[in-house]
């Protein structure tokens, strides 16, 4: 049986280092090709080696060149930040190739979900994977709920309601709220499950999560690790929903996207960071393949 083949766009984000080691990891390495392809504006600035191997691509004005550089190629997974002339470009080049896998730039909040409170809630990415699949790829969106590992969660806590600079936590509802995680290094192991196995197996969307966490117990970590105390500030349930309303309102703002997670995880369940179902067996059944992080 044939290895399976992979490109990477992105391989030296956030995501890159853990999905490479997962790639390389005893669990999966035996079935994927090597190198895997790791697409970037200047392979001259890294080492290519057994795993990886750089190539020099420009998604926007280099199309044909990539096409041809990813021909055969088995999955493609992106991990880049949205925009729209790069997310065109991408849909273009992926409408070429025709991997047997595209693995978009997802990993967070459940889309759909999170357009019951904020109607529109990064429609570009939403948009991006429907445009693959009417190219009639096979598209897996991987939603994780937050990422919890290095800064996140630990030190970026705006999410949870966590305000470093007034030593405060104000909580929309209930403190004791949960909402699902995902360490960085489970990302990327579930990246290189759903990338071994046959499309016919895959569902459009997988949801997973190491686990959950309330925003008290965020709260808590971050006043032990930090040798603090935070005021706490206590805002309703519907007090929260109505501001969310008025801000969203006003049009999608970026310096408020902590805020916006914040809103859609004390929503509970089914509204974008915590799910009812997961696919957590699909990826790693039974914990066969690695235990999941702890927060």
């Amino acid at each position: 049986m044939s290895k399976t083949s992979i490109a990477v766009f992105g391989l030296n984000g956030t995501l890159g280092k853990p999905t490479l080691e997962a790639l390389k990891s005893s669990a999966f390495a035996d079935k994927f090709q090597f190198p895997i392809l790791a697409v970037t504006r200047d392979a001259s600035k890294y080492t290519s080696d057994e795993y990886v191997k750089y190539i020099t691509g420009d998604y926007i004005s280099g199309k044909d060149a990539l096409v041809k550089e990813l021909s055969g190629v088995d999955v493609i997974v992106e991990l880049l930040h949205p925009e729209p002339a790069l997310f065109a470009a991408i849909e273009a080049i992926v409408a070429e190739v025709k991997p047997k896998v595209f693995i978009p730039s997802q990993f967070g909040c459940n889309l759909a979900d999170a357009a019951k409170v904020f109607p529109g809630f990064l429609l570009i990415k939403t948009n991006h994977s429907e445009n693959v699949r009417k190219a009639g790829v096979k598209v897996v969106d991987v939603y994780n709920g937050f990422f919890a590992q290095g800064l996140w969660l630990y030190e970026i806590v705006g999410q949870a309601g966590v305000d470093p600079e007034s030593k405060t936590v104000t909580y929309f509802g209930s403190p004791e709220t949960k909402f699902a995680y995902s360490s960085l290094d489970d990302v990327g192991r579930v990246i290189a499950s759903i990338a071994s196995k046959p499309a016919s197996e895959l569902p459009d969307f997988v949801r997973v999560q190491s686990g959950e966490v309330s925003f008290a117990e965020i709260a808590k970590r971050y006043e032990e690790s930090h040798n603090v105390k935070l005021e706490v500030k206590n805002v309703s349930e519907a007090d929260a929903a109505a501001n969310a309303k008025d801000v969203w309102a006003q049009g999608f703002d970026p310096t408020k996207f902590l805020f916006y997670l914040q809103v859609l995880a004390s929503s509970g369940v089914d509204k974008g960071v915590s799910f009812s179902a997961n696919e957590n067996e699909l990826v790693n059944p039974g914990e066969s393949l690695w235990k999941w992080a702890k927060y």
